[in-house]
């Protein structure tokens, strides 16, 4: 029987060597994804930072667009890495039921754990962080957005004002042109009237000279005649005078 027991104690020490370096290499690797999964994360977060504080207004929705797919590529990578804790709970439990002088490195893990939830929460507040980022940029879209929009409505004010005003002036243009025309209507009128009077008063001069001259020569061809023949032929002239007085009378 004691050699029986002595065989089999060799045997339970090499069984737990190997789970205890298998655990070992387990816990290493989840340590060293965990590390290289942070730094990874810590990367992207650094260049999507850097990306937008480059990136303009105008591809705001691109970069929602590839936000969203950066956090839904986090969150599967986070359901993963709760998979893979919830495997390593299950196998701390066994392990603990197995041996319980693996109870300090279980603890190790749980702080390990601990800190992954830090830094997970930290990460979720970086996400909070960009979200407001986000919220403000979306703000200030707006708000630019609300100023061009008044400056369109203020400039077709403008344009409306002056076109209005444009209008004006034409109207009260073409009540001046009228004006003038009407003025240079009359003042032609005048014009017509005053030539057409001076010319009346211009033949009527003209007769006048004619007349005056009749009559000089009438008295020089009554001087020639005897005094018998200028008193038969007085009355005669007289009449003829009188008769182109009348005559000169009614053409003025």
């Amino acid at each position: 029987m004691l050699k029986c027991a002595q065989k089999k104690m060799p045997k339970r020490k090499k069984r737990k060597k190997i789970e205890h370096g298998a655990f070992t290499r387990l816990a290493s690797f989840t340590s060293s994804a965990i590390k290289e999964y942070k730094n990874n994360q810590k990367l992207k977060q650094q260049q999507l930072e850097k990306d937008l504080k480059k990136q303009e207004f105008s591809k705001l929705s691109l970069e929602k667009k590839e936000l969203r797919a950066k956090e839904d590529n986090f969150r599967k990578q986070e359901e993963k890495l709760q998979i893979k804790f919830e495997n390593l709970k299950l196998k701390e439990r066994e392990l603990e039921l197995k041996d319980n002088e693996l109870k300090n490195k279980e603890n190790s893990l749980k702080e390990k754990e601990l800190n992954l939830k830090f830094k997970s929460e930290e990460q979720k507040n970086k996400d909070l962080e960009l979200k407001k980022k986000e919220k403000e940029l979306q703000i200030r879209s707006d708000e630019q957005n609300r100023k061009d929009i008044d400056l369109k409505v203020r400039e077709d004010e403008q344009k409306e004002k002056e076109l209005k005003e444009t209008r004006r002036k034409r109207r009260e243009q073409k009540i001046r042109d009228q004006k003038e025309q009407e003025q240079r209507n009359i003042e032609a009128l005048r014009l017509k009237e005053w030539e057409e009077k001076f010319d009346r008063e211009q033949k009527a001069r003209e007769e006048q000279e004619k007349l005056k001259e009749q009559r000089l020569r009438m008295r020089e061809s009554n001087k020639k005649s005897n005094d018998a023949s200028y008193s038969d032929n007085s009355d005669e002239v007289t009449q003829q005078l009188e008769a182109l007085d009348v005559e000169n009378s009614s053409k003025n």
